[in-house]
C-alpha cells in the first residue's frame, strides 16, 4: 500500500481577486490505496467530508513520492466522476447512465 494525495477538477472556474479566470483545482484528501485508480476509488466510495459530485469533473491521484513519474496523472489519468458513479451502478444491479446525463 501506497499514500496518495487525491485531487479533482471542480466545474466551474476561479476567479482571483485580480479579476483573472482560472480552472478551479482541489484537493481532496489523503489515502492509502495500491494504485492511483484505487486511492480516487476510495475516495469517491468513502470522501473524507459532504461533497456534491455534481459539482467535481474529475479526479486524479499521486503518490507521495519524489520520483519523474510523479505529478503527472491530473493529464494522464482523470478518472471521470460519471464513470465512478456508473461503475457503482453496475456492481448494484442498476442500468448505468449515459456520460455528461
Amino acid at each position: 500500500m501506497e499514500k496518495f494525495i487525491v485531487l479533482a477538477a471542480m466545474k466551474g472556474e476561479f476567479l482571483a481577486h485580480g479579476g483573472n479566470v482560472y480552472e478551479n483545482f482541489q484537493m481532496m484528501g489523503y489515502v492509502e490505496a495500491a494504485s492511483p485508480f484505487d486511492a480516487v476509488r476510495s475516495f469517491f466510495d468513502n470522501p473524507q467530508f459532504p461533497l456534491d459530485w455534481r459539482d467535481v469533473r474529475y479526479m486524479w491521484a499521486e503518490p507521495l513520492r519524489d520520483d519523474e513519474s510523479s505529478g503527472h496523472y491530473g493529464d494522464f489519468d482523470r478518472i471521470y466522476i460519471e464513470d465512478l458513479a456508473n461503475q457503482a451502478k453496475r456492481a448494484a444491479g442498476a442500468e448505468p447512465s449515459e456520460r455528461g446525463a
